[in-house]
């Protein structure tokens, strides 16, 4: 009996390139505590050393690191690594804010931000939130939770108000940790759910090139509503089973 192929076609494969390891590397010991809030970034040279790799990668896997936020550029070649993200936005007992107090605060900014961004983002801005948006399903949440920081960063980055996209960084970045991952924020569905938040972000990129606001605020608010949705199915499925009444009953007067 021949060898029969299965109905489904396989996924493409994603191409990571070297500057990506690069930078996910360096993402990884800044989250991990290695590299500290406000410590020097090690030299184009040293770290083309350490990693064997050509300069123009580790360039590279560096701006990226500075487009999302994580390291501030200090001089021409200086680098230093910023804030862990949701360091600066602790709860008012010291705690993280909770899950769904960000969801709502980050809603209401984005809706302002992409307003904005429709009206005042110039020709370079769009191309870089289209090319964002264009950008292949990520094989996993980690990759997703990156790309869609970078989505978002784009567009504040792209909203004319320096103030504003910083507001909005700082909410993003507390989300993303109080969530602990990309699993919290998508609500544990997997593929599904990053392909859906896929699809929304090129819905806001096709808007945001139209220049229409009204347009971009509301794929943005489906974007963020369809979050708060998952988030929900996710407590629900987390929640404990309603208790029968009988056995209730029981428990409350110590039976």
């Amino acid at each position: 009996m021949g060898w029969r192929m299965s109905r489904r076609p396989f996924e493409p494969l994603e191409r990571t390139t070297i500057s990506e390891r690069v930078r996910d590397e360096i993402h990884g010991r800044i989250l991990a505590g290695d590299l500290h809030p406000g410590s020097p970034l090690p030299a184009e040279r040293v770290l083309s050393e350490q990693f064997g790799v050509a300069r123009t990668s580790i360039r590279e896997a560096i701006q990226g690191l500075v487009a999302i936020g994580l390291i501030e550029r200090r001089g021409n070649r200086s680098f230093v690594v910023e804030q862990v993200p949701g360091s600066e936005l602790p709860g008012s007992d010291g705690g993280k804010r909770s899950l769904r107090s960000l969801l709502e605060a980050w809603r209401v900014i984005e809706l302002c931000v992409a307003e904005l961004a429709a009206v005042r983002a110039t020709g370079r801005e769009r191309q870089e939130i289209l090319r964002l948006a264009a950008q292949p399903v990520p094989d996993s949440l980690e990759a997703f939770a990156f790309a869609d920081r970078e989505f978002h960063a784009a567009l504040a980055a792209a909203c004319g108000n320096p103030v504003l996209a910083e507001v909005h960084g700082r909410v993003v970045d507390a989300l993303l940790e109080a969530g602990d991952s990309a699993v919290a924020v998508l609500g544990g569905e997997g593929g599904v759910a990053v392909r859906d938040a896929v699809a929304e972000h090129q819905a806001i990129a096709a808007a945001l090139r139209a220049g229409d606001a009204t347009a971009t605020a509301a794929a943005v608010d489906r974007h963020l509503g369809g979050i708060h949705e998952r988030i929900g199915q996710s407590s629900q499925r987390l929640s404990p089973a309603p208790m029968d009444p009988e056995r209730a009953a029981r428990r409350t007067v110590g039976l």
